[in-house]
């Protein structure tokens, strides 16, 4: 049997491409969300002269959708733009006006540095981009030792040229960094619908994060165990080819979504 195979996070899901009757880009539909008897909402989009629910993969698990996660990481590099712009202006206050100056200046310390240390991504572009932010980061951080010292000095109409010169610099290299970082994330998660025909009369839709291709699986590869699966899932699917791999695949049952998500 066929089947159309697509991902959540690293998770692989598939249904039988018998059921399959139209795929879109979420950004196509135009849904309009309705209330149910049973206090449900769901998006509803029209397709063949019908109302069509769509659900969504990533709340039937219960788990947050790929473009939640880009949401939050996009606020999240804001977040500590801002940080470093709020440091630069600190810096320049406690040379200008003689105060202490109080932000980290570690740059494995601050909220970026601490994050940064962390962050992983299977993302070849955003990873390019993430790996040039070290340099630019620690030459910031490494500026407030360098010019408060120049400054206690005597060296204070120096130290504020040299801080103008990395303000126009490395701080700029950062913040564009900051912002291809944004547009990377923001151009990676393309929602997508799949319309599934679970009876003669009644197509649904299911919203995921990203499709995949469509395999051939054997009798042989079907597991007649059904430990771990939710109520949607019909069972597993063992030693599907992915890439270079095999991986283990959750065959969705299409007739079994809208009672899951009730």
């Amino acid at each position: 049997m066929e089947y159309l195979s697509f991902r959540h996070h690293k998770q692989y899901f598939a249904v039988p491409i018998e059921c399959v009757r139209f795929i879109a880009a979420e950004t196509a539909l135009t849904p309009t969300n309705v209330s149910t008897g049973n206090s449900r909402q769901y998006d509803m989009v029209d397709y063949d002269g019908q109302a069509c629910a769509i659900l969504s993969l990533a709340r039937l698990l219960n788990q947050p959708s790929e473009r939640t996660r880009s949401r939050d990481l996009i606020q999240l590099m804001k977040d500590r733009e801002q940080d470093h712009r709020d440091w630069i202006a600190a810096l320049r206050n406690s040379l200008e006006k003689d105060v202490p100056f109080e932000k980290q200046r570690n740059p494995d310390l601050c909220a970026f540095g601490q994050w940064y240390k962390t962050f992983h991504t299977d993302d070849p572009q955003l990873g390019h981009i993430m790996s040039r932010f070290d340099e630019p980061h620690r030459r910031l951080h490494a500026l407030a030792s360098e010019l408060l010292e120049m400054s206690e000095q005597g060296k204070h109409d120096e130290a504020l040229e040299i801080l103008t010169e990395h303000e126009g610099s490395t701080l700029t290299k950062l913040l564009s960094l900051f912002n291809e970082a944004r547009e990377v994330i923001g151009m990676t998660v393309r929602p997508t619908v799949i319309m599934l025909q679970v009876k003669d009369n009644q197509v649904i839709g299911l919203k995921v994060d990203d499709v995949g291709e469509v395999f051939e699986c054997k009798g042989e590869q079907e597991d007649k165990q059904t430990d771990y699966l939710p109520d949607f899932a019909k069972r597993w699917l063992k030693d599907i080819r992915s890439g270079d791999g095999k991986v283990t695949v959750m065959e969705i049952d299409p007739g079994r979504l809208l009672s899951s998500a009730a």
